[in-house]
């Protein structure tokens, strides 16, 4: 990749990292003292009804399994903010050796292009007369719910979504699949704890397909407390979240669905929160500006990239019978003694030329450049 490009998206992820620590500060902050009102909201009969846990469905509506204690939505808030500090900080380690091929990398640039494809998306159902109609209202008297709602969803939805529609369908495909022909795509091992973990997923026919249904089940459940306007969006949302998932693992979607839900209320105080100030008003909006332009050009890097993918589609590189390794790393075919290119991470023979030096494993989805 552009060396311009990656320190463009390194500028990106610092900020994406500063405007989340942020927001966890503000969060643990207001925490403790909002311990009982939050166990109180969901204890509530009347305007607030328990709420179950739930799972969501291909319908508008999701399906309640049980009433959890009234105390188990307070309880859980505060695991889901340590469980974004932790997954922060596996983010941030797991990202230094290869920055490029790195989740916090993807999420920076996901980020940016998912908000201004949100935004485009937004101003055209707008100009045609179906605005997207927020369920989220202003307010100090609506602040507790709002803050309960976005920082529930970041690990919550992702457990029911992406684990259930994701993890739990290619777990038993891959399973299936080993009594009869064997799918490219599934794995040599298979570890119980992909079901929920994720990660490390290569992207075949049957990932792909379960990735388009689990993003429209998302997309088609936020037309309830939305409305219709709100599914391809939130299916858009879907796609990037399902892409982290497969590639990464849990951390990475939750950390993304965090970061785009929690800052929009923690830091806005016309959403009623009592540390929010107009300076931290200024500061998301300026983070939102940045990150749309950014967005921009994310956009037209893949729409780049997709070009020449497209176009050198039929250059791909495979490996042929007899090959040996070369001193610079590269297999050579010994009766033509023509080079070619292996996958530096896993040694693959499926290799696709994206553009120039720059390569793309067809087996573990790694890019990386050819060895000089």
């Amino acid at each position: 990749m552009n060396k311009a490009y990656v320190a463009f998206i390194g500028v990106l992820a610092t900020l994406w990292i500063i405007t989340i620590v942020i927001d966890v500060v503000i969060t643990l902050a207001l925490y403790p003292s909002r311990f009982g009102a939050i166990a109180s909201l969901t204890e509530s009969q009347s305007a607030n009804p328990q709420i179950p846990i739930y799972i969501i469905i291909g319908l508008p509506e999701a399906v309640g399994l049980f009433l959890p204690p009234y105390y188990f939505w307070a309880v859980w808030i505060g695991l889901v903010t340590v469980a974004v500090i932790i997954f922060l900080f596996v983010s941030l380690y797991r990202s230094l050796p290869r920055f490029e091929n790195s989740s916090l990398y993807r999420i920076s640039e996901f980020f940016a292009v998912n908000l201004f494809l949100s935004y485009i998306y937004i101003v055209f159902v707008g100009v045609i007369g179906h605005p997207i109609k927020t369920p989220i209202s202003t307010g100090p008297q609506y602040f507790l719910s709002n803050f309960f709602s976005v920082t529930n969803a970041g690990l919550y939805e992702e457990l029911i979504s992406r684990v259930v529609y994701i993890g739990i369908p290619l777990f038993i495909y891959y399973a299936w699949s080993r009594r009869g022909k064997r799918s490219p795509s599934r794995p040599n091992d298979l570890p119980w704890w992909r079901l929920v973990w994720g990660g490390g997923y290569k992207f075949g026919k049957p990932e792909i397909v379960v990735l388009i249904v689990s993003s429209l089940i998302f997309g088609v459940a936020h037309a309830g407390s939305w409305d219709v306007s709100k599914i391809p969006q939130a299916a858009l949302g879907g796609v990037f979240l399902g892409i982290l998932f497969m590639r990464f693992g849990l951390y990475a979607d939750v950390l993304f669905h965090f970061s785009v839900d929690s800052p929009s209320v923690v830091f806005i105080n016309s959403y009623g929160d009592p540390l929010a100030t107009s300076s931290s008003t200024f500061f998301y909006s300026l983070f939102i500006f940045i990150f749309l332009v950014a967005g921009l050009v994310v956009a037209v890097v893949y729409l780049i990239q997709l070009g020449r993918l497209l176009e050198r589609r039929k250059r791909s590189v495979l490996i042929p019978v007899g090959s040996a390794v070369d001193s610079s790393g590269e297999l050579q075919d010994r009766n033509s003694g023509e080079r070619s290119v292996t996958c530096t991470k896993c040694g693959s023979r499926n290799v696709s030329v994206l553009y120039d030096d720059l390569f793309m494993c067809n087996s573990c989805s790694t890019v990386f450049k050819k060895a000089q």
